[in-house]
């Protein structure tokens, strides 16, 4: 899109400059990804590999720097209107004030404990757990095949260990 504006501006220059036409489609492709993306030094490395003409660097730049600026001045960068969109939660780069002082411990004893669920599970009990948790990631916890893989593991020679009066001990 942005290579499009850019060859529409070159056609519309043409009787006043001789600038080529490509260097206009290469500068509005540039400016509509910086200016969406804010990935200005990206970018500007990306247009420089794919013209391999050093020349084009400083006018690059300098246009990133314009685009850069006044995208910041009027609209946010297209990862955070998608943040917004999936009703993502988004960390602020500044605080409101009243979370200056919270510490992670007292975030931790305000959230519900995990809830998890068997390998085999009635499905009263999942249905209860989906209707009452607000998330929609249980880790399965299966107590059989923990107690059969740490007993394997335990008595495996590979390992080398032995179990005796239970504890494990290096074997020779």
């Amino acid at each position: 899109m942005g290579s499009g504006y850019g060859r529409l501006l070159g056609i519309a220059m043409r009787p006043y400059t001789k600038i080529d036409q490509g260097l206009y489609v290469v500068l509005g492709a540039s400016s509509l990804m910086a200016g969406s993306m804010r990935m200005t030094v990206t970018v500007c490395i990306i247009f420089l590999e794919l013209t391999n003409n050093l020349l084009l660097l400083p006018i690059t730049m300098f246009l990133l720097l314009i685009v850069k600026s006044v995208a910041n001045c009027f609209i946010q960068n297209i990862y955070e209107i998608m943040l917004e969109l999936k009703g993502l939660p988004f960390l602020e780069a500044h605080p409101e004030p009243w979370m200056r002082n919270i510490t992670v411990g007292e975030l931790a004893e305000v959230r519900p404990p995990g809830v998890t669920v068997n390998g085999i599970e009635k499905v009263r009990r999942i249905v209860e757990v989906l209707k009452y948790t607000t998330h929609n990631g249980f880790p399965v916890v299966d107590v059989v095949i923990t107690r059969i893989a740490w007993t394997y593991l335990k008595n495996s020679p590979s390992f080398g260990a032995q179990e005796e009066s239970g504890s494990c001990m290096r074997g020779e």
